[in-house]
């Protein structure tokens, strides 16, 4: 009798060390889905506290409510060996959403990224993570639209291609 109720001891420790672990694996995947919440819906900016008050130049029309605005280029220039760059990147003050602007070359290289960019604020100049060599890159500013909403949910996007052009 004593070894039949060691086995079920035994079973009962085994049993409990398994739903323990249970648990365990459970939490971890469960606090794994909270910490990557804002990834998976694709948020991975902050407000840009930074940027400043912006002038976009466009006049307000009708035809434009309702609508996101983003800036377009007809090229740029800098310095080889500069990691400054005149480039006005901002949000159109008629928005009523946040942008997220990131500069790439077409090969996927990211030479800028900002924070998310609240209407009528942006820069005139931006340092960019890396020099360049003296040539002509074909190059992108990637907006992304961000509800203004305490969940910030992606909303369209848009890509503004130019030339850099990048001399001696």
């Amino acid at each position: 009798m004593e070894r039949h109720e060691k086995k079920s001891n035994a079973a009962f420790k085994t049993l409990v060390l398994l739903l323990l672990m249970l648990i365990l694996a459970l939490g971890a995947f469960l606090a794994y889905q909270v910490m990557n919440k804002d990834r998976a819906s694709g948020i991975s900016a902050h407000v840009d506290e930074d940027a400043s008050e912006w002038d976009d130049g466009i006049e307000q029309d009708s035809e434009i409510q309702g609508r996101i605005l983003v800036p377009g280029y007809s090229g740029a220039k800098m310095k080889a060996g500069d990691k400054v760059l005149a480039l006005r990147i901002g949000n159109p003050a008629e928005n009523t959403c946040y942008l997220k602007a990131t500069l790439q070359l077409e090969d996927g290289t990211v030479l800028y990224e900002s924070g998310l960019i609240e209407p009528g604020k942006g820069y005139d100049s931006i340092e960019l993570n890396q020099s360049l060599e003296t040539g002509e890159y074909d190059a992108f500013v990637h907006y992304q639209g961000y509800s203004m909403g305490e969940n910030q949910e992606q909303l369209n996007s848009c890509d503004s291609a130019f030339v850099l052009k990048v001399t001696e």
